[in-house]
């Protein structure tokens, strides 16, 4: 079972790795805004130009991936796939997107239909466009169940699944033209595999890519083993840690609050593909794991299924390092993540 602990106060701190904190001959780090978010490359004991270079190479893989995986850029390709389908057209898509696809069908399958990218129009839902100063109220409570009663139900009776996308080749077509594949999170999770590849076919053995909080590493820092902090449920604090990290990846994934609704009404990112409305029960979950891309696509399944499903879907994705916090403050640590822990 999870072991089930009360959530103590954390000592603030921001959520660096031991790479942010310390400088020293032989590393070298760069910082960039990609994928929505924040992102640092370290890379240890390598001349600095080499290290430059092999830096440049990853940014530009994650700014092919914002390309790729993101509906909001109208120039984007997936952004135009989405309209070939609803269009009732096909697209050829790039070998990055193609991936991203069969990598998703999979996890579809793994997770039982509950990881559902094709349900992307869910997600738009709730995606309230806004200015920054406009975002502290969502709308009226009737108006969002109005928008659930009669939307969403027409969307969900649809069946949208992965299962409606026929690819020939690198040609991809839906046969249901309400398919909308939205892949959030999980785009993080690849870039962070694809990265750290990417820096071993350049020779770079001791390296951490970290974006918005989530790391994969290889070998070590200098004399130091790499360790990344875990965030509480807001991202602020730190309530532990993991050490010895070699070639793993520890992946957070938190439902942040996407918009303060009146009456205390709180929408989460994260929504739920079999009822259309955001999650509630958790708040954030943390997995350490060999991939990236099952780590993520693994944590926003735990947030849709909820705590009382987590071993049935750990078992059947071979994930067993997990830490979830609840929306009452509770953590849950399995006992394999127990052992590494602090």
């Amino acid at each position: 079972m999870l072991h089930n602990y009360m959530l103590l106060p954390a000592f603030l701190v921001a959520i660096l790795m031991l790479a942010g904190c310390e400088r020293s001959n032989g590393i070298y780090e760069d910082e960039l805004d990609v994928l929505g978010t924040f992102a640092q490359i370290t890379i240890v004991g390598v001349p600095e130009s080499e290290a430059r270079k092999a830096a440049l190479a990853v940014e530009q893989d994650l700014k092919s991936l914002d390309y790729i995986g993101y509906t909001f850029e109208e120039e984007g390709e997936l952004h135009r796939l989405n309209e070939a389908f609803a269009q009732g057209r096909s697209m050829e898509v790039s070998g990055g997107l193609l991936e991203l696809i069969v990598d998703a069908r999979e996890l579809y399958e793994k997770t039982g239909g509950l990881f559902n990218p094709a349900k992307g129009k869910l997600t738009a839902f709730w995606e309230f466009i806004c200015d920054k100063d406009e975002c502290s109220e969502s709308p009226y409570p009737v108006e969002v169940q109005h928008l659930v009663d009669e939307q969403v139900k027409k969307i969900i009776a649809t069946n949208l699944s992965m299962e409606d996308l026929i690819i020939k080749g690198s040609r991809v077509s839906s046969n249901n033209r309400l398919v909308k594949l939205e892949f959030g999170d999980m785009i993080r999770g690849l870039a962070l595999d694809k990265g750290i590849v990417h820096l071993r076919e350049m020779g770079v053995n001791n390296a951490e890519i970290n974006i918005g909080g989530s790391a994969r590493t290889t070998g070590m820092r200098g004399k130091h083993d790499w360790w990344i902090g875990i965030p509480d449920a807001t991202g602020t604090h730190m309530i532990g840690s993991i050490e010895n990290i070699d070639d793993k990846a520890v992946v957070t994934v938190r439902a942040f609050d996407k918009s303060f609704g009146k009456q205390g009404l709180v929408y989460r990112h994260i929504v739920d593909p079999r009822t259309g409305r955001p999650v509630e029960d958790v708040r954030s979950v943390t997995v350490m794991h060999d991939n990236a891309l099952v780590a993520n696509a693994f944590a926003v399944t735990l947030h849709i299924a909820g705590i009382s499903e987590w071993k049935q879907l750990a078992d059947r994705m071979d994930v067993h390092k997990i830490l979830v916090i609840t929306g009452d403050g509770t953590i849950y640590i399995s006992p394999a993540m127990g052992h590494i822990i602090h």
